[in-house]
């Protein structure tokens, strides 16, 4: 298969060993982009960016564990200040109660809709029902993320979608977020290598591994004292934070 179109960009593959599930995704061509990926994915996964009940929205939950106020998207869900109304409340990975109701809201108001606007209330519903099922008995997910390997080459985007469909019957359907899949690092790094070599990618393909090699010139960790990786992280810490 020949690539015609060029999209420089880096396949990640982010695992959560504790869990037992990898992560395969795309983002811009830079270690610094796939580390910002992993510090993203891993606030969602821990609950800390949480997801609105009425508009579904991603947001850092305040230090109660609640919605911070946020604009309204959904013009039936929305106050006179057009604050969402799922602002100041829990979250949909601890509770569903106010989702629901609005669910029901939504359902009502389509009798009195027609045309396009009953279409896209209807396409609204559908949403807020898949969500609230999602959420419905959720949770916490174990474990934290890590950065294992980043495949830098042209056409990222049809390499992970490729590896994806791969990877499509270890699809996590119950994951907080996309992209997530239930099999092991060695299936994962397979199939993005498998794409790569679909694409004809693979001879021209940087990639980029975990380095957990510590050294006196990487500083020393603040913690333990221990000496640092490349990246700035204690191997010794980091372990014994996954464990807890």
């Amino acid at each position: 298969m020949v690539v015609s179109r060029l999209q420089l960009g880096a396949v990640y593959i982010l695992e959560n060993a504790k869990a037992r599930r990898v992560k395969v995704g795309v983002t811009g061509a830079n270690i610094s982009s796939v580390l910002g990926r992993l510090k993203d994915v891993d606030i969602k996964w821990s609950g800390k960016k949480a997801t609105c009940q009425v508009c579904g929205a991603r947001r850092l939950a305040s230090k109660d564990g609640l919605m911070p106020q946020h604009p309204g998207f959904i013009p039936q869900f929305v106050d006179s200040r057009r604050i969402c109304l799922g602002a100041n409340e829990l979250p949909l990975e601890k509770d569903v109660r106010i989702a629901e109701s609005h669910l029901e809201r939504q359902k009502q108001a389509l009798h009195k809709l027609s045309g396009s606007e009953k279409g896209s209330v209807a396409r609204q519903t559908k949403t807020l029902e898949k969500r609230i099922e999602l959420y419905r008995d959720y949770q916490q997910p174990e474990g934290i993320w890590q950065f294992s390997t980043a495949f830098y080459t042209d056409c990222a985007g049809q390499v992970e979608l490729l590896s994806h469909e791969i990877l499509s019957e270890h699809l996590d359907k119950q994951a907080p977020l996309g992209e997530v899949f239930c099999c092991s690092l060695s299936e994962a790094m397979a199939a993005v290598e498998s794409a790569l070599s679909q694409l004809e990618l693979l001879d021209a393909v940087r990639k980029e591994t975990r380095d957990d090699t510590t050294s006196a010139e990487y500083g020393e960790c603040i913690i333990c004292g221990g000496q640092l990786t490349n990246r700035e992280s204690c191997p010794e810490c980091a372990q014994k934070f996954r464990n807890i």
